[in-house]
């Protein structure tokens, strides 16, 4: 969902604009109703949406597992899903009738970059360029794609809490994780959804010809729309293929409703909000876990706590300070001048809005990128994190304690947040500017450079230097040939005149 929530602001741009638009979705666009009475917005749904824990991933085992914190099991995990959400929108009714008109016509393909790579084969199917949006930022699959390579001396990879003054043991662990991710995804995962896409658009060959492979279609990106920032992300190598389009998400805030409002206005000493995303529930903490939170609660009357929990009927003796809610406008409250700390699971949308208003951030990491978000904005200081498994009250009543009374947490997210806002054009102008560019030069093949093409060892000259090597072996050679004749000559010569005397 807090994908989603990043396309609902270009779509709703796009149609702004006067653009039609048709989005493969499990949600509802809102307030589109004009947009789809005009017949300029239609929805394919993907229904019914694919259940993470009835395929093997139970909420509660994120609360309880330290495996989702290992760089090689979620990189598993992560491939799985995309495979397995990727035949499930495809066999959703809707999707395979949209598939199967004919006669229908595009000027773009917009797509995430997120496991989903055979629906790039769209692109084949209506003979048209390819704009992504990668939410995770940038990858090294990514970079491999525009002929990159990423270099692993100082970008670790996404899934490592490291940053880029990595020692040498991090350096060949980040080497390594690589290598294993760059082997898996070529003869595993690829072929997997290359398989996928066989599957489900094999009959255009009939039409269209051989279908083009899918690192063929990645190559063919025209413009990557990033979720980074200098601010999010360290620098590293680019291409101006590559745009920079963090926080375009984030827009002024509305009034929030009135209960909260007024239960938010009236925290005289600050409020803490709790919120681990869309796809996280609080509610599925074990009860263990919850206890702790709700001794913390206690503990710290004089807080107030607005917290979202998705399961109905609230919780038993809840704490008069404690505000449930089961969906929360977090833009908005992340704008309210009472905010004192933002305890968040570290994912990078709710990370920039974070940073964006400036408030220090409690990271309980649980899986995906959010470790490696943890970890960076500690050391920027922006806040603290605390693993969720096993917490105690102390644990956690400490660190809230420790980032709400040390005043540096507040200047550094106001430093941050400074950064963050000053970019020399609005995101969401810069992504919509770059879409409706590629359209109007026809997939800007101007700006491709021809390096996707590239095989490695061209692209870093191992060939040249294999030459370089080989004609100074030979330049040797050679004068050791020469010293060896002159050698054997001269000594040919002093022997007769020995022979003479």
């Amino acid at each position: 969902m807090s994908h989603w929530l990043m396309f609902e602001h270009v779509i709703n741009e796009l149609l702004h604009r006067g653009h039609t638009v048709t989005a493969i979705t499990s949600y509802r666009l809102r307030s589109a109703d004009e947009y789809r009475e005009a017949q300029r917005y239609r929805e394919v749904l993907i229904e019914p949406m694919y259940d993470f824990e009835a395929n093997g991933l139970p909420m509660d085992e994120f609360f309880k597992s330290p495996s989702f914190s290992n760089p090689f099991f979620k990189m598993s995990i992560l491939w799985k899903l995309g495979l397995e959400t990727s035949e499930h929108a495809f066999e959703s009714e809707n999707v395979r009738e949209f598939l199967r008109t004919e006669g229908q016509r595009f000027d773009l393909l917009i797509a995430e970059e997120f496991v989903q790579e055979s629906f790039l084969m769209l692109a084949y199917q209506y003979r048209v360029p390819i704009v992504t949006i990668n939410t995770l930022g940038q990858t090294d699959f990514l970079d491999q794609s525009f002929g990159m390579l990423t270099p692993w001396s100082h970008v670790p990879h996404f899934m490592l809490e490291f940053e880029n003054d990595m020692t040498l043991q991090e350096r060949a662990y980040n080497v390594f994780l690589s290598l294993w991710d760059l082997f898996n995804r070529k003869y595993y995962y690829l072929p997997a959804q290359t398989a996928l896409a066989r599957k489900h658009f094999g009959h255009l060959e009939a039409t269209h010809g051989a279908l083009p492979s899918l690192v063929a279609l990645e190559r063919n990106i025209s413009i990557a729309l990033l979720n980074t920032h200098i601010v999010t992300t360290k620098p590293r190598p680019r291409i101006d293929r590559m745009v920079q389009i963090a926080g375009l998400h984030i827009r002024p805030p509305k009034p929030l409703p009135s209960e909260i409002k007024t239960f938010l206005d009236s925290a005289t000493d600050g409020f803490i909000y709790i919120n681990f995303g869309t796809f996280l529930r609080s509610s599925d903490m074990p009860q263990t876990t919850l206890d702790v939170f709700l001794s913390v609660f206690r503990n710290l009357a004089h807080y107030r706590f607005l917290w979202k929990w998705e399961a109905a009927g609230g919780i038993p003796n809840l704490p008069p300070n404690v505000m449930l809610q089961r969906w929360l406008p977090q833009n908005d409250v992340l704008a309210h001048r009472n905010l004192k700390l933002f305890v968040s699971h570290g994912g990078l949308f709710g990370t920039q809005e974070a940073i964006y208003w400036a408030r220090p951030v409690l990271f309980m990491p649980f899986y995906g990128d959010q470790h490696q978000n943890a970890h960076k904005f500690e050391k920027a200081g922006l806040g603290l994190t605390l693993s969720i498994i096993n917490v105690t009250v102390e644990g956690l009543q400490s660190t809230m304690e420790r980032i709400l009374d040390d005043v540096s947490f507040q200047q550094q997210a106001n430093r941050l947040s400074a950064i963050f806002r000053d970019n020399p054009i609005e995101p969401l102008s810069a992504a919509v500017y770059w879409i409706e560019y590629v359209v109007r030069h026809h997939g800007a093949p101007h700006m491709k450079s021809g390096v996707e093409e590239q095989p490695w060892w061209v692209y870093t000259m191992v060939d040249l230097w294999l030459l370089a090597v080989l004609f100074v072996l030979i330049v040797l050679w050679v004068a050791i040939v020469v010293v060896r004749a002159v050698a054997d000559l001269v000594g040919l010569r002093q022997q007769r005149k020995i022979k003479v005397k």
